[in-house]
Formats: C-alpha cells, sequence, structure tokens
C-alpha cells in the first residue's frame, strides 16, 4: 500500500487515461455501432473509507486540525453543532494550495500541509473534478462500524462479566479541555474507570430476546452470545443488525418505563438518546430521498449528538459524528447511499485477494 502521497504514482496512470476520455476517444467499430463511436468517460465520486479518501484526494487525516474535507471547522471545536457557522471549503482555493504543494520542496511541503491539511492529489489534474464534493462519505463504513459501533463501544462500554448497576451508567466529566484534545482512535478519555452501560445482566435479556425473534431470511442473525470474546470481532452487517433492531428490542422493554410519575430516569434519556440515532441511520439508509427526509435525519442526528454531550460529559465527539452532518450534501447531490454502497466493491476486493498470485505482481 502506497503511503501519503506516493499513491499518485499510481493514479498519473489512470488520470492520463481519463484525460483522453474527457475529449472523446473515437471507436473505429464497437459490436453495436459499426461505423464508429466517440466514447466520453468522467470520474465523478471517489467511493472509499475515510482512509483511502483522504489519501486519495490529498486531504488531512482525520487527526488534523483541518480534519473535515467539506468545512474548515478546526478539530478543537468539533463539539460546535451549529452547521449555520461551518465555514465551508472552496474548490478554487483548494486547488492553489495544492499546486502550491506540488511545486515546493520537501519542507515546504510539510509546512503547507501542517497549515492547511492539504496535499497534491493526480484527481486535480482532471479539470472537472472537485475534491470537495466527489469525495464523498461512504455510508457503510460511516454508519455502522462508525456511529453504530462507537456508541456501543465507546460511549456505552459492554462488560460480559459483571452486572451492570445505575451508577455504571452514570458519566463524569472528562480530564482535559476540548482545546487539549486530539482525536485517537478511543472516542472517549473516561479514565481508569470507564462507564459500563450494558453487562452481563443486560446481555442476558438482549440475548434471549434475540432467541425469541424471528428475522426476514434476507437477515443474517448475528452471533447469539456478542458481547463476549468468544465471538469474536462484528462484521458491518452484525452492527446493523444488533443495534438495528436487537438493542432496539430489548432496551424499549428493559428501559422503557422507567419514567414513572413523569420523572424521566437515566436510562430512559439514554434509551431516546439511542432511539435517535437509529431513526436517523434508518432515514440515511432509505431507498429513496426527499427534503423532508433529509430535514428528519438533520434534526435526530443533531438531537442525538447535543443530547450525546449531555448525557456522557466525558465524551469527545469523533470526526464520523462531524460528518454525520455532511452526508446530507451527499443524499442532496447524488440520491440515496445504495447505489454508491461500499459492500459490493468489498467483496470484489476479497475476490482479487483470494487470487493466487505466489505474490508477483503481473
Amino acid at each position: 500500500k502506497p503511503s501519503k502521497h506516493q499513491i499518485n504514482h499510481t493514479l498519473r496512470r489512470l488520470v492520463k487515461q481519463l484525460l483522453s476520455f474527457w475529449e472523446g476517444v473515437f471507436y473505429v467499430q464497437t459490436a453495436q455501432y459499426s461505423f464508429g463511436r466517440r466514447v466520453f468517460i468522467a470520474l465523478m465520486p471517489a467511493v472509499c473509507d475515510t482512509e483511502g479518501a483522504t489519501q486519495l484526494a490529498g486531504f488531512a487525516s482525520h487527526t488534523h486540525t483541518w480534519f473535515c474535507r467539506r468545512c474548515l471547522l478546526p478539530l478543537n471545536e468539533i463539539h460546535n453543532l451549529e452547521p449555520e457557522t461551518w465555514v465551508m471549503r472552496d474548490c478554487g482555493k483548494h486547488r492553489e494550495i495544492a499546486l502550491e504543494w506540488k511545486d515546493a520542496s520537501e519542507a515546504r511541503r510539510e509546512a503547507i500541509y501542517t497549515e492547511h491539511g492539504i496535499r497534491h492529489s493526480e484527481l486535480l489534474e482532471l479539470p472537472y473534478w472537485d475534491p470537495i464534493l466527489f469525495t464523498i462519505i461512504d455510508d457503510v463504513h460511516f454508519a455502522y462500524l462508525g456511529l453504530l459501533k462507537t456508541h456501543l463501544e465507546k460511549i456505552w462500554f459492554i462488560d460480559s462479566e459483571r452486572n451492570v448497576g445505575w451508577e455504571d451508567t452514570t458519566a463524569q466529566p472528562a480530564s482535559s479541555s476540548i482545546d487539549e484534545f486530539r482525536v485517537s482512535e478511543s472516542v472517549s478519555n473516561p479514565g481508569s474507570t470507564p462507564r459500563h452501560v450494558i453487562g452481563k445482566d443486560l446481555l442476558a435479556e438482549i440475548w434471549a430476546d434475540m432467541g425469541r425473534t424471528i428475522l426476514p431470511t434476507w437477515i443474517q442473525a448475528p452471533p447469539p452470545k456478542w458481547g463476549t470474546i468468544a465471538a469474536g470481532k462484528l462484521s458491518a452487517d452484525e452492527y446493523k443488525v444488533i443495534c438495528s433492531i436487537s438493542l432496539v428490542v430489548t432496551l424499549i422493554r428493559v428501559w422503557g418505563y422507567e419514567n414513572a410519575e413523569g420523572v424521566e430516569s437515566r436510562r430512559f434519556k439514554m434509551l431516546q438518546n439511542y432511539v435517535d440515532l437509529v431513526h436517523a441511520i434508518h432515514v440515511l439508509f432509505l431507498r429513496e430521498t426527499s427534503q423532508k427526509s433529509r430535514a428528519y435525519y438533520k434534526s435526530h442526528m443533531l438531537r442525538y449528538l447535543r443530547t450525546v454531550l449531555d448525557l456522557y460529559p466525558d465524551i469527545t465527539l469523533k470526526s464520523n459524528h462531524h460528518l454525520a452532518i455532511h452526508i446530507i450534501t451527499d443524499l442532496e447531490n447524488l440520491g440515496p447511499g445504495h447505489a454508491r454502497s461500499t459492500p459490493v466493491f468489498e467483496r470484489v476486493n476479497h475476490a482479487l485477494q483470494m487470487i493466487n498470485s505466489n505474490q508477483h505482481l503481473g
């Protein structure tokens, strides 16, 4: 795998061919047109996970000050959940900085990257390519392996060895301010006593409900004892089923009535917050989109994120939480995400990886 801008060596050949097809390439004869046909090809959205997208398009990683490839919100303001205050990136300015980086010395390149979070990408040689709009947000990695997995394992935590009491769900304030924070693999900074929400007792309830739940034939059931070391790692589809079906069924039954005499318990508020996330992701993956559905998604996602900060003051949001608002732009420009969803490409990648090449290229 090429590191950082070394991917440009691979992209250069592709871009050279795409430039020819942008002007049009005439085929003397084709299967359908015996007198020839002029063919035009253009590369539009780049479909890959966040790590691949930032490298491909020349953006900085999610730990950089300028972590977002859509706007110029600095990392130390990631808790700003007022989208109207975010300054959007400009394609012309991006190209100008990327060209300066391309023509600079190695030392100057590092300075430009540190200051702006931008490198040159060979894709910018395509006159029509917009790195801001065309570097789309991969909904599967972003939603299932991002938001849902983060909420389950980093905001709530799972402890399959002991029962969890009410006091275990109570958050403690973060020990450091947001100004001191740099995003890491962990979403929180819980100190020596992390909060645990899903314990042995609640897992047993979830597993029992899973055994009683009849799933449609096109939905693959997750491991019956998920949450334990023996069950192993979960796939994106398994997170989807667990978080959108199994947890919803059990948590509504167990936590949904803890609001006696009109006083909402902490767990009931946690349930409302989690259901907002499930609602938003459900709308995100619909096979159709509209202004009304996008507004519904935005309201639920913003309420989810704001309530997360209220319920769990030790939590620092991740870049995925920020991108959860920007993904609305992809729905507006490109429509529903199923046509550009990554699982089909992942299956092709897996098939290619299974080919015996004896470790030799070509």
